[in-house]
């Protein structure tokens, strides 16, 4: 069985600013116990691309259904995630987003997940366990988050959400 290459999966990294600090937080939310891939591991929103979705869409979906939160600004991460599904043989590539939401936005938790946390981008990096995850944070934090903090406006894509494209 040759091995496919495949575009299923997409990581959202959610970051929250404090107003009186000027920290940016980071989300990381724990996996259930009851899941099945991963039970109890500390990550950020992932989510299966739907028929008909795009990789776009579905972050703001999933962002809405683990977390109950609406991104105030989507941007597309110049980072891909990448890992080996041994059980299919397919190489996935998983498209990364960065989330901004309102410091005093709710976590609205999915029953995908158990607990979540704000966390320093330093608190995150020592919590998750997945490489990819770890990478693609410092993408956002480097790529959006930083040129924001100076005042700049990021080079890479942000994202509306539009249903409809």
């Amino acid at each position: 069985m040759p091995t496919t290459f495949a575009v299923r999966i997409i990581q959202v990294h959610v970051a929250r600013r404090e107003h009186s600090s000027g920290v940016w937080r980071f989300l990381t939310l724990r996996r259930s116990p009851e899941e099945t891939v991963f039970p109890n591991i500390w990550q950020v929103v992932t989510g299966s691309i739907e028929d008909g979705e795009t990789p776009q869409q579905t972050a703001f979906r999933e962002l809405q259904e683990e977390s109950g939160l609406m991104a105030e600004s989507l941007w597309v991460l110049p980072f891909v995630g990448n890992y080996f599904d041994t059980t299919r043989n397919i190489m996935n590539f998983v498209p990364c987003f960065g989330a901004i939401v309102e410091e005093n936005a709710e976590v609205i938790l999915s029953h995908e997940h158990s607990d979540y946390a704000w966390l320093t981008k330093e608190e995150l990096q020592s919590r998750l366990v997945i490489p990819s995850h770890k990478e693609a944070c410092e993408h956002f934090y480097h790529s959006i988050l930083l040129p924001i903090e100076q005042g700049e406006t990021p080079v890479f894509v942000s994202v509306l959400n539009d249903a409809t494209k």
